[in-house]
């Protein structure tokens, strides 16, 4: 399950580096797609995406393609300043809209909008860098040109750039590496 487990390793480490943040997401629903149908899965919170990681994905099968995994819907809130903020992520791998929640305090919403606009951008900018390597997942599963299992690395496109995701996805069990900016991840096999 290849693509699969790759695709929501990718989720599983955007959320985890929200995490490290502050920011603490719940309510996250992965829409697992299989160029036919669309099947919708929830889980409260990084535990329960860590143990489903755990239960399916490890060891990684090569030798199956799997479905592409992509972010739906997800809440956050966070406490990384004196006050507490939270936001509703719609639709990430679509039309993609962060939603701010609202205090009842008007006068100290006023003085706190630099913190929360702050915050905004930086899921926004997160939110970003993830959908930059879902879309390069997902051009490579859409095309189907890759051979996983079958193949040398390098000998069919697309398949040395799965290789590289993986290794930069999962150089690392415990710890997110997203945005993965110190991975070494080649699109193409050296010459």
């Amino acid at each position: 399950m290849i693509i699969e487990a790759l695709s929501f390793k990718l989720a599983l480490d955007f959320f985890k580096y929200l995490h490290k943040n502050r920011i603490y997401s719940t309510e996250i629903k992965i829409d697992f797609f299989d160029r036919v149908r669309h099947e919708y899965y929830d889980y409260t919170n990084i535990a329960a995406m860590e143990a489903y990681w755990n239960e399916h994905y490890v060891p990684i099968n090569n030798c199956f393609i799997g479905d592409l995994g992509g972010i739906t819907f997800f809440r956050s809130t966070s406490d990384i300043y004196n006050f507490d903020t939270n936001y509703k992520a719609i639709d990430v791998i679509g039309n993609y809209t962060l939603v701010p929640g609202s205090g009842f305090d008007l006068q100290r919403n006023r003085q706190r909008q630099v913190f929360k606009d702050r915050q905004h951008d930086f899921i926004d900018k997160t939110v970003s860098e993830y959908l930059a390597f879902y879309t390069e997942l997902k051009f490579i599963y859409v095309t189907g040109i890759y051979s996983p299992c079958y193949a040398e690395p390098g000998w069919s496109e697309n398949t040395w750039y799965i290789k590289s995701l993986r290794e930069a996805f999962t150089s690392s069990t415990t710890v997110s590496q997203f945005p993965y900016s110190n991975a070494r991840i080649e699109k193409k096999p050296p010459e």
